[in-house]
C-alpha cells in the first residue's frame, strides 16, 4: 500500500498516488503543521481505500479497518478472526497509533477520526441511500470529521455536537458556529464530489443518489454467485439523458447550498487570532472557491461527470491566487 510522506510537499494535488483536486499540506499549512496533516492525509486516505478501492473481499475491508481503529485508540495489536488476505495489518494498525497520537491532547480529535472509520464500514459494505437525510448523515460522517480534525490540530477546538444543519438564525456563536459552517463545507464538497465523480461511482455499483431520486428503470439488485464476497448488490438500469442531467444538478445544487452555508467560516476563523489563523482561512477559502468553482462547472454542464471527473488544473491555482481569492475573502464583512 502506498503512503505519501514528508517528502515532495510540491506534489500536493497528488498526495498519496491520488488526485486531489485541493491541496494536502500546501505552502498555506504553517511548515510545523505539515507533517501532522499528511499523517491524518494518510489516516483517511488509506480508509478510504479500504473501503472501496481494488479487489478485497468485504471482510477485508472490514478487518483492515479494525486495524485502524485499534491503533487510533491504542489497544492491544490483535489479529485473530479477521481475514487479512493481502493487507499488512502491522503497517495499518501502526497508522491507526500515530494518528491517535496527534490528538493526545485534544478531547474530541479521536472521536472524529473514529466517525470517519465508521463511514468507510458503511462504504465497504454499501447499501444505497434511503433519502436525502440519509445521504446528509452519511456526510456527517464521511465529511465533517474532516473539517473537525483540521480545527483540532489548529487549536480550534469545536464542540462535539455541532450540526452542519445550523445556520445563524439558530443563535449558535463562537466556537459552534465555527463548527456548523466548517461541518456545512464539508459536506458541501462531498456532495459536489458525489455530482462529478457519478460516472464513477455508478461503474462500481454504488450510487450515491438516494433511492427516493432514482429514476424509474433504476434498480439494486443483491449480487450472486462468487462476487458476493466483492460487494452486497449491483445496481441495474438505463439512465436517460433527462434523468442524467437531473441527477448531477440535485447533488451539485445540494453541494452548492451546503457551501454558500459556510461561506463566512474564513473571516470567522481568522477572527479569532489564534495561531496560524489567517493562513488557515485562507487554505479554507481556497477550498471553497474550488468546490464551487465545480459546482458551478456541473450545473452548466451536467452532463459531463458521466463521462469524466472535472478536475482543477495548477494554472487554476495560480489564477485563483493572484485574482479571485483577495476579492472574496475581503468582499464581506461578518
Amino acid at each position: 500500500m502506498l503512503f505519501m510522506t514528508n517528502q515532495g510537499l510540491g506534489r500536493a494535488f497528488h498526495g498519496g498516488q491520488h488526485y486531489e483536486n485541493f491541496p494536502v499540506a500546501s505552502w498555506l499549512i504553517p511548515a510545523s503543521l505539515r507533517p501532522s496533516v499528511i499523517q491524518l492525509y494518510q489516516f483517511a486516505r488509506t480508509g478510504d481505500d479500504l473501503a472501496d478501492e481494488g479487489s478485497l473481499t468485504i471482510a477485508q475491508r472490514q478487518a483492515g479497518l479494525t486495524l485502524l481503529r485499534q491503533g487510533l485508540w491504542n489497544r492491544p495489536f490483535a489479529t485473530d478472526g479477521l481475514e487479512l488476505g493481502p493487507l499488512e495489518p502491522a503497517t495499518l494498525y501502526t497508522l491507526g497509533q500515530r494518528t491517535g497520537r496527534l490528538f493526545a491532547e485534544q478531547t474530541h480529535g479521536r472521536d472524529w477520526a473514529d466517525k470517519l472509520l465508521q463511514a468507510f464500514e458503511y462504504d465497504a459494505a454499501f447499501r444505497p441511500f434511503d433519502d436525502w437525510p440519509a445521504v446528509l448523515q452519511y456526510c456527517r460522517k464521511s465529511a465533517a470529521p474532516v473539517g473537525r480534525l483540521m480545527l483540532e490540530l489548529f487549536g480550534q477546538s469545536t464542540p462535539p455536537d455541532g450540526d452542519a444543519a445550523a445556520d445563524r438564525e439558530t443563535g449558535l456563536t463562537g466556537m459552534a458556529l465555527i463548527a456548523a459552517e466548517s461541518d456545512a463545507i464539508c459536506m458541501g464538497l462531498q456532495l459536489v464530489n458525489f455530482a462529478q465523480d457519478i460516472h464513477q461511482d455508478l461503474a462500481r455499483h454504488r450510487p450515491t443518489l438516494p433511492v427516493s431520486e432514482w429514476p424509474e428503470d433504476w434498480s439494486f439488485t443483491p449480487t450472486q454467485g462468487p462476487a458476493t464476497a466483492l460487494r452486497l448488490g449491483d445496481r441495474l438500469g438505463e439512465t436517460s439523458r433527462e434523468d442524467r442531467i437531473r441527477i448531477t444538478r440535485a447533488l451539485a445544487l445540494r453541494g452548492l447550498h451546503q457551501l454558500a452555508r459556510g461561506r463566512d467560516l474564513p473571516k470567522r476563523i481568522e477572527a479569532t487570532r489564534k495561531p496560524h489563523a489567517r493562513r488557515l482561512a485562507f487554505e479554507i477559502s481556497l477550498t471553497l472557491e474550488g468546490g464551487t468553482q465545480i459546482g458551478e462547472r456541473l450545473l452548466k454542464r451536467p452532463l459531463l461527470p458521466w463521462k469524466a471527473s472535472t478536475r482543477l488544473s495548477r494554472l487554476w491555482l495560480a489564477l485563483i491566487l493572484l485574482n479571485r481569492l483577495p476579492r472574496m475573502f475581503f468582499k464581506t464583512p461578518l
